[in-house]
């Protein structure tokens, strides 16, 4: 996808309200304009080359990527105070969550107000800008996705992610047999989507306080998570976005992210899940060493791959590829 039809993507993405997911969906799939093969470009690691070895990608969460600004919330600090001051100062809105607290759990009214202004709005305030800080990195270790690019003759990938033209790139064909999984004896599906690049930032500040009143929830007593989680807003989409907008200065990447399909809070994730699928070839990079080489080729035969290529100069200047 070029970078126009990306924009259309993203518009798209931005666009949904989210009441009905499933028509959402279909709306945004009708804007993705699928690569017939994407590539993941890896250094040579243990951990890469056993993945090689059992055909296994394993997702990772937004902190562990390179980009310390990849899904790195934008918050309108002024937004965030304003609602903070309406909040604080509406005394109906107060005497509202109050009344719920009452015929919930049988609460007198008063205490709970007068607790809400015994702390001055300077404090609130302060509370509320440490938690989102917090929050930012919340949202990061939350997101998990395995990344690819749509070229595998992208001259910068190699460098960034395949040590300089030491490692060696994986290609993965597109289809439903990439895309679908089995959880519990129930089919999903995996959803592949285009990064979009931009100068701006995506306004996650609402997003970060849903976030915000689930970390409060977590370490509340059961009467305030009850009401949180009551009151809470769903906000469907906002997840995507946040993964999936860089700026402009990796628009050269032209990258694919593969977001897993459940959004889990950090401290649940005991180990990274993954996903099981067989590359359709191997191409080895043009300062691979041979010691490595023939390693890679040996794992690659072991699972399977038939196709191995190493990478060349052509005539004209370019990356070529030549079966091996």
């Amino acid at each position: 996808m070029n970078n126009k039809d990306r924009k259309v993507f993203w518009n798209t993405l931005c666009s949904l309200e989210g009441s009905d997911t499933a028509k959402d969906a279909q709306l945004l799939h009708n804007t993705i304009k699928y690569p017939p093969k994407i590539y993941r470009f890896r250094a040579v690691t243990i951990n890469s080359l056993e993945g090689l070895r059992t055909n296994n990608m394993y997702f990772s969460t937004a902190d562990y990527y390179d980009d310390p600004f990849d899904s790195y919330i934008y918050i309108d600090w002024n937004l965030v105070e304003k609602q903070i001051h309406n909040g604080y100062y509406d005394s109906s809105a107060i005497q509202n969550m109050a009344v719920w607290f009452q015929d919930k759990f049988n609460i007198s009214t008063e205490p709970i107000v007068n607790y809400i202004h015994s702390i001055s709005y300077g404090q609130w305030v302060e509370y509320t800008k440490t938690i989102l800080v917090i929050v930012r990195k919340e949202i990061q270790k939350r997101h998990l996705s395995i990344c690819f690019a749509e070229q595998w003759d992208n001259e910068v990938l190699w460098i960034k992610y395949a040590s300089e033209h030491k490692g060696f790139a994986l290609e993965y064909e597109i289809n439903d047999d990439f895309l679908m999984f089995n959880e519990n004896g129930i089919q999903h599906k995996y959803y592949l989507y285009p990064i979009y690049y931009s100068n701006q930032k995506y306004n996650a500040s609402e997003y970060a306080l849903k976030i915000a009143y689930e970390l409060i929830a977590l370490y509340s007593n059961p009467i305030i998570q009850n009401y949180i989680y009551n009151n809470i807003p769903k906000l469907n989409w906002h997840y995507e976005r946040i993964g999936l907008i860089k700026h402009k200065c990796h628009e050269h990447d032209k990258e694919w992210r593969l977001l897993y399909p459940f959004i889990i809070p950090s401290y649940e994730i005991i180990q990274r899940p993954k996903i099981e699928r067989k590359p359709t070839s191997v191409i080895l990079g043009l300062r691979i060493g041979d010691s490595e080489k023939n390693l890679i080729i040996s794992l690659a035969k072991e699972a399977g791959i038939s196709k191995i290529y190493q990478l060349n100069i052509k005539e004209n200047g370019k990356l070529g590829r030549i079966l091996i």
